[in-house]
């Protein structure tokens, strides 16, 4: 597995899960009773243009929260340079009402 950060990604490799530590401003978030099919990756690039990713998320740990992402195809297709940004949406609506956004990450996919 991959820990995320600001390292360039080959281009169309999809081979390993992105590891997110689950963080909040006191600490380690809890990830107990979410619903982790209710989480999103953004890739944000550098002229703030948002493109939703099209891989899975999957719980690692529940506490401390820790995060796995498999990007697709799609993801990793074509050369990237700005941000991803991991949202969520919490209990108890599960709604946009308990919408989480997580820290920015830069982030790059090269061309190889």
């Amino acid at each position: 597995m991959a820990n995320v950060s600001y390292q360039p990604w080959p281009q169309s490799q999809n081979y390993q899960y992105w590891d997110f530590p689950v963080m909040t401003d006191s600490g380690p978030d809890d990830l107990t009773g979410v619903d982790i099919t209710k989480f999103k990756m953004i890739f944000r690039n550098l002229n703030n243009v948002d493109t939703p990713g099209t891989g899975n998320f999957f719980v690692k740990v529940l506490y401390p929260a820790e995060i796995l992402y498999k990007a697709s195809i799609a993801d990793v297709a074509a050369a990237f340079n700005g941000t991803i940004i991991v949202t969520a949406l919490y209990p108890p609506s599960n709604s946009t009402t308990d919408l989480v956004a997580f820290d920015a990450i830069p982030f790059t996919i090269t061309a190889v």
